[in-house]
């Protein structure tokens, strides 16, 4: 039903089947600040609006929010699936281009940085890489920087799906039922297909709160609540200390798994060789050229040189040697007739 933008890739999570704008929504960059709830009962009116009407009205909503968040700007967003829970924190910092964004799904806190005309810093948690940091002596590094000069607030690493401004540019296409509070705050309530979004809107006129509610799978109710703040914000980036560039992490993984890329390529290689002579005796030439081409290539794909070959007599060595462990890992390719030896030293 109602549908929002999604800035951030989220973990799939086992869910049950709900409406396309209800995965959107939980999917969202779950941006968040202390919710800002519908507050204490008052005396109020209530109108019908049609989808125009609705269009119009939080058209105007997201240009007076807009420009509260022009100084910065912060949310927080809450969901629950059954059993499965999850929130996200979101700060902006609008005036210095920065922004930081915190989530925990089921369990798995995740949090990362967003710096415009730099790039991103991700939080480390995978094994591999945590493993990698572990032998390349930098246990203390939390996060990978990613370096990318046309990084902004807005764009596809950024917030504006989630930005008070942007919100509500997808529930426009809804009738909605409009209740003025005699504080002058106002809420919208949407329903379609036993989905129900409330808008909360302040009696400035700036959106301060969202809660949906979805009954479409029988056993679990869906509810996800959003909340916004509005002013000067402060982001404050991981030290030097805690950080590590994507392509320095990339070397350590490569190291990581240098053993078994070792014994790949020399296998991929000796299967060549076979190959190119076509049941001919192998020629040492062509088994060199062979080998030296395929390390190449996954040398390549690694997209570090960390793989080396050196001629030795009647064939190759495949070898590579960890910086940091000191450990080799080696194998001679040897033609021999139409066979090729491979021997592990």
């Amino acid at each position: 039903m109602f549908l929002l933008d999604s800035p951030l890739a989220i973990p799939e999570v086992n869910m049950p089947v709900v409406s396309r704008g209800a995965l959107l929504v939980a999917t969202a960059s779950m941006a968040t600040c202390v919710l800002a709830g519908p507050g204490a009962a008052y005396a109020d009116t209530s109108t019908e609006l049609t989808a125009a009407e609705v269009a119009a009205e939080f058209k105007t909503v997201s240009d007076t929010s807009a420009k509260a968040a022009a100084a910065g700007w912060k949310a927080n967003l809450k969901l629950a699936v059954g059993s499965f829970t999850g929130n996200e924190f979101l700060v902006v910092d609008t005036i210095h281009g920065a922004a930081y964004v915190r989530y925990n799904l089921g369990g798995e806190p995740q949090s990362r940085y967003i710096v415009v005309g730099r790039g991103t810093y991700n939080y480390i948690s995978d094994p591999d890489s945590r493993e990698a940091l572990k032998m390349m002596r930098r246990p203390s590094v939390k996060y990978v920087f990613t370096s990318d000069k046309s990084t902004s607030l807005d764009g596809e690493d950024g917030v504006e799906g989630m930005s008070p401004g942007h919100f509500l540019d997808q529930e426009t296409k809804y009738p909605a039922t409009k209740t003025v509070h005699d504080d002058g705050s106002t809420d919208y309530r949407l329903s379609e297909d036993g989905d129900t979004m409330t808008v909360h809107v302040t009696a400035a006129g700036v959106l301060a709160s969202a809660d949906y509610v979805s009954h479409a799978d029988k056993d679990h109710d869906f509810t996800v609540n959003f909340g916004y703040g509005y002013g000067p914000q402060k982001v404050a980036l991981p030290t030097a200390g805690m950080t590590i560039s994507d392509a320095w992490l990339n070397v350590g993984l490569a190291y990581l798994n240098m053993a078994p890329a070792v014994k790949y390529v020399t296998g991929e290689a000796a299967t060549d060789a076979l190959d190119d002579a076509n049941g001919h005796q192998v020629a040492v030439s062509l088994l060199r050229n062979v080998t030296k081409d395929d390390v190449r290539s996954v040398n390549d794909m690694l997209g570090v040189h960390m793989i080396k070959t050196k001629s030795v007599s009647g064939g190759i060595r495949v070898y590579a040697k960890n910086p940091w462990t000191h450990r080799t890992a080696a194998f001679t390719l040897k033609a021999s007739g139409k066979k090729v030896t491979v021997a592990k030293k």
